[in-house]
């Protein structure tokens, strides 16, 4: 799975090597991660020209908590491939000010996308980034309410302050991607992947809106499946 994804990312950074890409945090895309940046270290102009958008994050944090999107991408990702500052555009986990972070990103998209590449995961319940399950669901960036079921999966729940809101791309922004990666990972994802497979689009199971994209890859691990 993660040597695939890893094939995917540097053939097209190979072929357009100022590409948008998506980042996202959590340990389905990490293996790829870790692949590109042992390239990085043999082959060091490559990524040089990337530009990368944060995914999604959490907010409501206690300050200076190990659990932020923030921290592991800049972990596994941002610093090990060298992406500077202005090559890099992020959500601020404590900012007193989410809808305005999250306008910040839109503009973003707005004025650089549409993304090249968009990495994404899958919640137990379908999410996709922090589009939680719903009968609605917004096209920008945007400020949101967090599920129970995701509150209540992993690390999130073992946290003395959890997170009381994320702030997440919409919709638009992930259909508009040229390439969507979707990581599935783990066996707590196989039900989650058994829904993906049916071919229908509903507002409560939010990764099946990606039947609606022409170009996503699902990389699904062994313990998944």
């Amino acid at each position: 799975m993660s040597k695939q994804g890893f094939e995917w990312i540097k053939e097209a950074v190979n072929k357009k090597p100022n590409l948008l890409f998506c980042v996202a945090s959590g340990g389905s895309p990490s293996g790829s991660y870790a692949k590109l940046a042992a390239y990085k270290q043999q082959h060091p102009d490559f990524g040089s020209a990337l530009r990368v958008i944060k995914l999604d994050e959490w907010g409501g944090l206690e300050p200076n908590s190990p659990f932020t999107s923030e921290l592991d991408v800049q972990r596994k990702f941002v610093q090990p491939m060298g992406i500077s500052p202005e090559r890099y555009w992020t959500l601020d986990p404590y900012t007193q000010d989410p809808e305005g972070e999250c306008a910040a990103m839109e503009q973003v998209l707005e004025r650089d996308g549409p993304l090249d590449i968009c990495i994404l995961g899958i919640g137990v319940n379908g999410h996709i980034a922090l589009n939680e399950p719903g009968e609605e669901h917004q096209l920008p960036f945007h400020v949101c309410q967090l599920a129970e079921s995701t509150l209540a999966n992993g690390m999130l729940k073992t946290l003395q302050q959890p997170p009381s809101f994320g702030m997440t791309i919409g919709l638009r922004g992930i259909l508009q991607s040229k390439l969507i990666l979707l990581f599935v990972a783990g066996s707590g994802k196989k039900e989650a992947f058994e829904q993906l497979k049916e071919q229908q689009v509903r507002g409560q199971f939010p990764a099946s809106y990606l039947w609606l994209h022409p170009n996503v890859q699902v990389l699904v691990d062994q313990t998944a499946v």
